[in-house]
């Protein structure tokens, strides 16, 4: 295989490189080319995250949860390729990228109000997205009371460990990411 083509297929297979803006011929891309199984690990635990498979937390409900995390960390283009993979699944993931295209506009009071109402499963997704995100602290204070919600809501222990694997694997992501962006910048 060429150098060409292996960059190639690492830029295109490689979300985090993408997201980073990385030049594939540039410093930053070197110097992860001396930890490619750190960047083959990531990108396999998000292919991992999101493998169509996982029955009980449809693809569509894991990308609307990916993409409100980043947009709560405001790490605009993260968010932004989960909604694009989300539109992408058409008639699947509808009811998820309109509730998520409602709390992206709204502001926190009103954000709150959209997830008391229906869908219960969706406004819970979220709702748990949110915490994790952004009070992780209290989020674990809760402990049962949180993961009761959850249930309620009709996920299996299984999509709950899956949903909060992904809300870290995001926090994860957009701090790899910001950090490529500054190598990237001083490069």
């Amino acid at each position: 295989m060429s150098t060409e083509s292996t960059e190639s297929t690492i830029a295109r297979d490689d979300l985090v490189a993408q997201l980073a803006g990385l030049d594939a011929h540039g410093e930053t891309a070197a110097l992860r080319a001396h930890r490619a199984e750190a960047t083959r690990h990531t990108q396999g635990s998000l292919d991992a995250l999101l493998d169509a498979e996982a029955e009980d937390l449809p693809l569509a409900e894991r990308l609307a949860a990916a993409a409100y995390a980043a947009t709560l960390t405001r790490a605009d283009a993260t968010a932004r390729a989960y909604r694009a993979r989300l539109a992408a699944l058409g008639a699947s993931g509808v009811e998820a990228a309109a509730l998520l295209d409602t709390l992206m506009q709204s502001t926190t009071t009103e954000a709150n109000a959209t997830l008391s109402a229906p869908p219960a499963r969706l406004a819970a997704i979220f709702a748990h997205a949110g915490a994790v995100t952004t009070a992780p602290a209290q989020t674990a204070e809760q402990g049962p009371a949180a993961l009761a919600a959850l249930q309620n809501a009709g996920l299996s222990t299984r999509a709950i460990v899956v949903l909060s694997q992904l809300i870290a694997f995001v926090a994860y992501q957009v701090r790899v990411v910001a950090a490529l962006r500054a190598l990237e910048e001083l490069a």
